[in-house]
């Protein structure tokens, strides 16, 4: 498996500014911060995009139910072989 590195949200990076901002506002409810976030850490700006794109795409104007979109979501994650 990759590794890349991550900024820890208990890191003085990881607690102040545009980043410390970011994992404040997208904390899960136990406090911690999703491994999917944290690897865009090293680059706020772009963190700020995904989070801007899974947003558009699972909130926006659509045709489709937010459940309807997590359905899907759950699809291309079980042919990917993705567990997360």
């Amino acid at each position: 498996m990759s590794w890349i590195h991550m900024v820890s949200p208990a890191a003085p990076e990881g607690r102040s500014g545009r980043l410390g901002t970011l994992y404040r506002r997208h904390r899960r409810p136990d406090g911690l911060v999703d491994n999917i976030l944290r690897v865009s850490s090293l680059n706020p700006e772009a963190l700020e995009h995904h989070l801007s794109l899974y947003e558009h795409l699972m909130r926006g104007e659509s045709g489709l139910s937010l459940a309807e979109r997590e359905l899907i979501a759950v699809a291309v994650s079980v042919v990917n072989d993705c567990h997360y």
